[in-house]
């Protein structure tokens, strides 16, 4: 007796959640690439493996075919079924163009300009609470101006900060969490290439992760988040657009806190998402 075709097809291997993002793009009238489908798989299945899910409402890995793939954020909350937060896309100001970005190899990801250029999330600062909270980036090339912020806003007169920034003429990284600019920072800012994770799990202690280690911590005063939107490769300044970096980035995301493994386990995932690719540092 004849074999059933239907038998013969290979199962799918891709994570629905990658998935999902692909069609996403598609729709945009993007395109994603099956090598670049697959590294998402893998990001997706290690994220979820990792048992940290739940700790992401946005991420963006900059990746596949042109604007339209890179500015599709690939988690849009904290589960595929849940509700979703921000914007559908990453909205570009300034605005980016075609030649700000590529998605392989060592100068892979989207450049900033440091004047005009930004993204709006769409995302507002106060839908996570200001005591179990996240920011994080991966840099392939860092800023190249003093105070550059790479992800995030705040109100004005300073008593509602969140946002990872470069300050110090370029020999510092810092995260700022809380009611005022008391920043978990560490000097000794050379290299690009770094996962950096602005961790608040209480509203009145901060730390600085870089590549999956804790190399900073602060204990700001508590503070309601502001209303206003993060902004990426700029500052959102209670409204107004400042700070403009000049960064390369391959990823940025929004969330709830880590612990120590839990930072550890999201470089790894972030690491050999960025290696497939040949961007990593």
């Amino acid at each position: 007796m004849p074999m059933n075709p239907k038998l013969l097809r290979p199962r799918s291997t891709i994570h629905p959640e990658a998935a999902d993002w692909a069609n996403r793009v598609r729709a945009n009238s993007g395109s994603v690439s099956g090598t670049t489908l697959n590294a998402v798989s893998k990001f997706c299945a290690s994220i979820s493996s990792a048992g940290i899910r739940d700790r992401f409402y946005r991420l963006n890995l900059f990746c596949g075919t042109g604007l339209a793939a890179c500015l599709m954020p690939l988690y849009r909350g904290p589960s595929l079924g849940g509700t979703q937060y921000g914007g559908t896309t990453d909205t570009n100001n300034g605005p980016f163009v075609s030649g700000d970005y590529t998605e392989t190899g060592t100068s892979g990801g989207l450049k900033g300009n440091g004047t005009t250029k930004y993204l709006d999330t769409g995302f507002a600062q106060n839908v996570i609470p200001a005591g179990n909270r996240h920011l994080a980036v991966y840099e392939t090339a860092k800023s190249t101006a003093t105070f550059d912020v790479s992800i995030g806003s705040r109100n004005q007169d300073l008593t509602q900060v969140f946002y990872l920034t470069v300050f110090n003429s370029l020999s510092s990284y810092g995260f700022y969490g809380g009611g005022s600019l008391t920043g978990a920072s560490t000097t000794g800012y050379t290299e690009s290439g770094a996962h950096l994770i602005g961790n608040q799990p209480t509203s009145t202690s901060s730390a600085l992760y870089k590549n999956g280690s804790s190399v900073a911590t602060a204990t700001p005063s508590a503070a309601t988040p502001t209303t206003r939107n993060l902004f990426v490769f700029a500052l959102n300044d209670g409204g107004l657009v400042g700070d403009n970096s000049a960064v390369r980035l391959s990823s940025y995301s929004v969330g709830l806190s880590f612990t120590a493994s839990q930072a550890s386990a999201y470089y790894a995932a972030m690491q050999a998402f960025q290696t497939s690719l040949g961007r990593n540092a």
